[in-house]
């Protein structure tokens, strides 16, 4: 019990020096390093989630592309001046039937609407933006359909061209579904990072314990290598989290975190050689 209290302490205490990440190459069991691989995934995503959560608009085009590039391509004015009070539309009556693609705006129609919550279609139409007087409905060939309630708190847009329109029905659907986007992405970004980060920590992983086949390396387990790993990982995690938070991608952090372990196994090596206790003494 004594131990596992000093763990996360003595964790930290080693990953500044070289010498120490290898003196303590047997502190950790796996499921120490089970923990701090879940740790050094948290730096990473930890930024980006917050990132993602400030996030005030989202692009169609990467959930309906089709009604994205239809709306773009296809609205060319007039200029309307869309207003939203008390989660009702206020604008001028605009319609474009285009194949099958319909652009509306606030026109006196009503067009049957079908399907669950992420799947609505309008009849007749494969592509569909609707602005209703309560609502938007927003319908991709792709399957994706939504139906979004206007917010009661005031908003609008001055729409001048296609570009405008998307934008503000992007806003609008985000608004709506926001909270349920959130924990998919975050949860598709740590699935993805546990993918990358148990390939680059096991090779690194691997290549050390390969060592102990030489005449002179102290490293004789592979659950040894796999804690030199952990050690060596926990300063590039550390400053790639802050560079998240700094507003970097998630391209820069995992070049970060990768390039910063391979910097650390190289000054580790450079300091002891990986040579054994008795032959460092």
């Amino acid at each position: 019990m004594e131990q596992i209290q000093r763990f996360p302490v003595n964790y930290f205490a080693n990953i500044f020096s070289p010498v120490k990440m290898y003196r303590h190459r047997g502190d950790l069991g796996w499921l120490k390093i089970a923990l701090v691989f879940i740790f050094l995934n948290a730096c990473l995503i930890a930024p980006l989630s917050l990132s993602f959560a400030r996030t005030e608009s989202f692009e169609l085009g990467k959930i309906m592309p089709n009604l994205y590039e239809a709306v773009k391509t296809g609205y060319s004015g007039p200029a309307v001046n869309m207003k939203i009070n008390n989660g009702i539309l206020q604008a001028q009556a605009y319609e474009l039937v285009d194949g099958d693609t319909l652009i509306s705006i606030n026109a006196n129609k009503d067009f049957s609407v079908s399907g669950d919550q992420y799947h609505k279609k309008v009849d007749h139409y494969k592509n569909a933006l609707v602005f209703q007087k309560n609502r938007l409905i927003l319908t991709d060939e792709n399957g994706f359909g939504f139906s979004v309630r206007y917010p009661q708190n005031d908003a609008g847009k001055k729409v001048r061209s296609g570009d405008d329109l998307a934008a503000f029905a992007g806003e609008l659907w985000f608004q709506q579904f926001k909270v349920n986007l959130i924990p998919l992405i975050s949860g598709s970004m740590l699935a993805m990072l546990f993918s990358s980060n148990f390939v680059l920590m096991g090779a690194v992983s691997l290549i050390l314990w390969l060592t102990k086949f030489s005449s002179y390396s102290g490293i004789q387990t592979f659950k040894q290598a796999a804690t030199i790993t952990m050690f060596a990982a926990g300063c590039p995690s550390i400053l790639a989290m802050i560079a998240g938070f700094a507003g970097a991608n998630i391209t820069v952090l995992l070049t970060i975190q990768s390039l910063g372990i391979v910097i650390i196994i190289a000054f580790i090596f450079f300091r002891t050689k990986f040579l054994s206790e008795e032959s460092m003494n």
